[in-house]
């Protein structure tokens, strides 16, 4: 880039940044009250500050077409600064000292240099030469790491060239910089929105909601509150969303207390659509939220908003009046939105009229009701419809069945109406309608969770189920989209009743008539999925050699692939599992997938030592082709089989330089800690547990901290400190009583401990009604019945739970030998003591101190 010179006289009044600050740095700091524009006159002082900007240049760029001078080459006679300064002294003056002035550090010239590139960043970014303009800022940005109006040039940037992470780095780096700027943050949280990183633009802006520097009674600060709303709404958080339209809400109607131009105000009030169509979803959202007051007040203003019929707000306000519990007044209000003849509401009215009703134990009025608001508004579709569910109800089959006739052919709602004949041909035990009206809801676009209800319902009458699975089964030929629909919907209910081969038929069918990619994927995954969750595996075998051998599926043929290799896994089916593998290798060799596959395979038939073998040349490859994906997985498999193969050193050290490498990582620390944990370590198990949970705020995976602290509940309990044990778990209980693990876990510890057993006995039912399979919460049910002394209903659930169980036997086969011992049955109680003692021997780090315990029992 050349360099342009203005005349000096020019400078005077547009000297850069550099030249100003020069201007007090020409003579000594020892000239207290003395200017040197005072002394010599504007015009030579102008003159000076030219000279000394040239004086101070800096060298060219290389490759600039600029002369570099010799001083050496150019003539004696040429005058000197020290000179032309001795030269303009006046009399009296004191001598100028012509010492050159020191050169810039190396960060003065970076900042420099920094400058000059951003400027030309700019103009590279106003000529539209963006990628010139990007390198020009991050050149800039590593001589000036910590400029904010860098990063703020390059994150635009950033995303507008697609480079996502960069930007979304530099982003969090100036926030960093400047943690309470309102309008960087906001401008961050607009970018990572268009970006539909979500919860990236909530971070944002509720870190710019909450600076020191936002202005709360500001247009941006309530447009911010509005986009944070809609944020909310999106991720389904209706509370803090309604915290957040409440502001705007409060701006809208209290403008003189906010700060808002007339096009703010208008784009809030046309958020939702009109400005009635805004004030009635905020309405619905406080309302949904129990803000009721300001529902109300959403509701009056949307209706003085309305330019339709005013009486439509009658029912949103009748809503509001339910949920205060005023049923008089909201029934009275109701009775506004029936007297106009309404329709836009649907079928909410009347459902909020039966609401009413059975409220002040008036139930039995409902149909009566609906009768007569009938017979004064016949037109009204949505009336006469629910009026023929309340007469389905009521078992009114025929007189359901003739308001369902009339609009089936050209009905509005048709989905609903055949699921309202499905309804009456359920109730008649007739199959071949119940099919016929199923499939044609499907057809007309029927609510699904009401299908899904329905399909239930049908599956209970196990008769009429059965015969519409035959029906389906027989039928061949016909329309091809309701054939499709048909075969669809019965093998949904094959799933209910367990019929299989049925299931398997009925998709393949649908499969034959759509062939689309998309289609054939979505229903081999439910297929796949459903047959794996009811451990159907030989079925599932077969149906994932069916879709690796599809054409139409060859693009995803290696998902089906890793599909079947595990189900093969899983079902001790090693060999050919290994032999998939070997398959999927000869078409891909450098695919590092297959060769962790291999080990994984091993891990699974807990053959520690191959799978050791394989599985540590994959980590180091995994490491040098940076693939993450892999190299996460294979640290944590194989610091598993390490442990499992009594290598608890490697364990550690491999986790510990996990750590090193990965400090962010709390999957580590957490598997350093089970490590400790399962070579009964506890002291140290403990420590690591305390260190992941102690990083909660910052952690991702709120999963992995609540189970760090299930762990180290059971490590405080192992330990002996039951106390310490206890409270971890009455915390989590605190906060989430519904937690079917913490009710199970803690249940247990306070029976074990002979304490609050009557709650120990609610909160481990409650885990059992859950998963009545799960032989963990049997025993813990077996034994805190054991601990009420009611050892006949212990029994039952004690022996329950050591059938087919495989983990944690020697506590199970040990407590049910206690529950024999007190119902006298000596030999049984012997036999499930040897069998706990059996179990426990055979751990590679066994409990000593349970082995005595039963050892003694036996003597």
């Amino acid at each position: 880039m050349k360099t342009s010179i203005r005349p000096c006289v020019a400078m005077s009044t547009t000297l850069p940044v550099a030249a100003r600050e020069s201007r007090t740095r020409v003579f000594p700091a020892n000239r207290p009250g003395w200017s040197l524009s005072f002394v010599v006159g504007p015009a030579v002082f102008a003159m000076l500050s030219c000279l000394m900007l040239l004086g101070q240049a800096e060298t060219p760029a290389r490759g600039e077409d600029r002369p570099v001078v010799d001083p050496a080459a150019q003539p004696e006679s040429q005058p000197k600064l020290p000179e032309l300064l001795e030269h303009l002294r006046q009399l009296g003056d004191d001598a100028v000292d012509p010492t050159p002035l020191p050169l810039p550090d190396e960060q003065t010239q970076n900042g420099r240099k920094a400058r000059a590139l951003y400027m030309s960043g700019r103009v590279f970014e106003q000529d539209k030469k963006f990628r010139e303009a990007y390198e020009a800022y991050r050149e800039a940005l590593s001589l000036d790491p910590n400029s904010l109006t860098l990063h703020r040039a390059l994150i635009p940037l950033a995303f507008r060239l697609e480079k996502t992470e960069e930007a979304i780095t530099l982003a969090r780096r100036a926030v960093e910089l400047d943690p309470n700027n309102f309008e960087l943050l906001s401008q961050l949280g607009i970018y990572a929105l268009r970006q539909q990183d979500l919860q990236g633009s909530i971070d944002f802006f509720q870190k710019a909601v909450k600076s020191q520097t936002v202005d709360k009674k500001s247009g941006q600060y309530v447009s911010i509150m509005s986009q944070l709303g809609q944020l909310y709404l999106s991720i389904g958080d209706n509370e803090r969303a309604a915290e957040a339209y409440e502001t705007v809400f409060d701006a809208l109607t209290q403008p003189d207390a906010y700060r808002l131009d007339f096009r703010t105000v208008q784009a809030l009030e046309s958020i939702r659509g009109t400005k009635a169509e805004t004030f009635e979803s905020f309405g619905e959202l406080f309302l949904a939220t129990s803000r009721l007051e300001k529902a109300e007040a959403a509701f009056l203003k949307a209706q003085d908003a309305s330019r339709g019929k005013r009486a439509v707000f009658s029912y949103q306000l009748a809503r509001v009046l339910t949920k205060k519990q005023d049923f008089p007044a909201a029934e009275a209000k109701l009775q506004e939105y029936f007297e106009a003849k309404l329709n836009q509401k649907g079928r909410g009215p009347y459902l909020l009229l039966a609401e009413l009703l059975r409220e002040q134990n008036q139930a039995d009025q409902i149909t009566a009701r609906l009768e007569h608001l009938a017979q004064q508004d016949p037109e009204n579709q949505d009336l006469r419809l629910y009026l023929a569910e309340r007469y389905v109800v009521d078992d009114r089959l025929d007189d359901a069945e003739e308001i369902y006739e009339t609009y089936k052919e050209d009905g509005s709602n048709k989905g609903e109406i055949y699921l309202g004949l499905l309804q009456i041909h359920r109730k008649r035990n007739q199959p071949e309608k119940a099919l016929q009206a199923l499939t044609q809801a499907m057809m007309n676009g029927a609510n699904n969770e009401r299908l899904e209800a329905e399909l239930e319902l049908l599956a209970q009458n196990a008769e009429l189920a059965d015969a519409m699975i035959e029906l389906g089964l027989e039928q061949q030929e016909g329309d091809k989209r309701e054939l499709f629909s048909q075969a669809y919907l019965v093998a949904k209910l094959a799933m209910q009743r367990k019929n299989y081969e049925a299931v398997i038929d009925f998709y393949q069918r649908a499969m034959e008539i759509r062939q689309e990619r998309q289609i054939l994927l979505t229903l081999y995954n439910e297929l796949i999925q459903f047959l794996i969750a009811e451990e159907q595996y030989e079925l599932t075998i077969d149906v994932l050699e069916e879709a690796i051998d599809n054409p139409g599926l060859a693009q995803v043929r290696q998902a089906f692939q890793l599909q079947l290799i595990r189900v093969l896994a899983q079902d001790k089916k090693t060999e050919q599992a290994l032999e998939v593998v070997r398959i999927a290798r000869e078409s891909d060799p450098e695919n590092l997938l297959w060769q962790y596959q291999e080990g994984w395979i091993y891990y699974i038939a807990e053959n520690w030592e191959e799978a050791i073998k394989l599985l540590g040349p994959v980590l180091e490859k995994a490491v040098e082709q940076d693939n993450e994906g892999i190299e996460r997985e294979v640290r944590y498999n194989l610091s598993r089989c390490l442990a499992f193969a009594g290598l608890v050193n490697e364990a550690l050290e491999l986790m510990t330089q996990s750590l090193d490498q990965q400090p962010e990582n709390l999957l580590w620390q957490y598997q350093k800690g089970w490590v400790y944990y399962y070579s009964h370590q506890w002291g140290k198990a403990i420590e690591e547990f305390q260190k992941l949970i102690a990083r909660e705020d910052q952690a991702e995976n709120k999963t992995l901290v609540r189970q760090a602290k299930f762990s180290l509940s059971a490590a405080y309990v192992q330990n002996e400190q039951f106390d310490e044990g206890e409270q971890i778990l009455e915390a989590i209980y605190e906060q989430d009583p519904d937690d079917i693990s913490v009710c199970n876990d803690l249940g247990y510890l306070y029976a074990d401990r002979d304490k609050k057993l009557d709650q120990a006995h609610e909160m481990i039912r409650k885990a059992v009604k859950a998963e009545p399979d799960n032989h963990a919460y049997l025993d813990s049910l077996g034994w805190v019945l054991y601990r009420l002394g009611r050892y006949e209903e212990a029994r039952k659930h004690l022996e329950q739970a050591v059938q087919d169980s495989e983990q944690g036997d020697a506590v199970l086969w040990d407590h049910l030998g206690d529950c024999y011992h007190k119902l006298n049955l000596t030999e049984k109680a012997r036999q499930a003591w040897n069998t706990a003692l059996e179990h426990e021997r055979k751990e590679k780090f066994s409990n000593q101190k349970l082995i005595q315990q039963i050892e003694q029992k036996l003597k």
